[in-house]
């Protein structure tokens, strides 16, 4: 079955860095199922996918910009250290959430002095071109409770419902 939008599509996959690093693999969890056209996969990559078939193999090169995006050095802010909301000792590298405006922020802590927290809000791999190394196991219709929802269900789950 060919891959368009609306399609649940389920790949294996590995990313690499431009030195050869791999910076996450489905060998660490489970294959990766999404819906195509939802915008829940890097735009670059939902692209490269579609109009192609199940068992086929591709390699991919993203620059930021299909990617993680670039960086945005307005993303990075100093705060005061009494304003930052956390007991215990903060150190660089740990991960926080924050709300802005209505939606949720993830920001990675990068420096800290006495008086000053300095965050991170650009995602850890924005600016960074990746390659992509993947196989495509399935590609098969939604049903109509994922085209509703834009979530997979689990085929079990599938199953359990059209059986009563």
């Amino acid at each position: 079955m060919k891959i368009c939008n609306d399609r649940v599509v389920t790949i294996e996959y590995t990313v690499k860095d431009k030195q050869g690093n791999i910076i996450d693999s489905s060998d660490d969890n489970e294959s990766l199922s999404f819906i195509q056209g939802r915008g829940k996969i890097l735009g670059g990559l939902e692209a490269a996918l579609m109009g192609r078939y199940s068992g086929e193999r591709l390699s991919i090169s993203l620059e930021p910009e299909q990617a993680y995006g670039t960086r945005d050095e307005k993303l990075v802010k100093q705060i005061p250290r009494d304003r930052f909301n956390f007991e215990g000792e903060i150190k660089p590298g740990m991960q926080f959430k924050t709300r802005k405006k209505e939606r949720m922020l993830g920001v990675t802590v990068t420096k800290v002095t006495e008086e000053q927290v300095t965050v991170d809000a650009n995602h850890p791999l924005a600016g960074l071109s990746i390659d992509v190394d993947l196989v495509i196991l399935s590609v098969r219709e939604a049903i109509d409770a994922e085209l509703h929802s834009g979530e997979v269900q689990e085929m079990d789950e599938i199953y359990r419902k059209e059986m009563h």
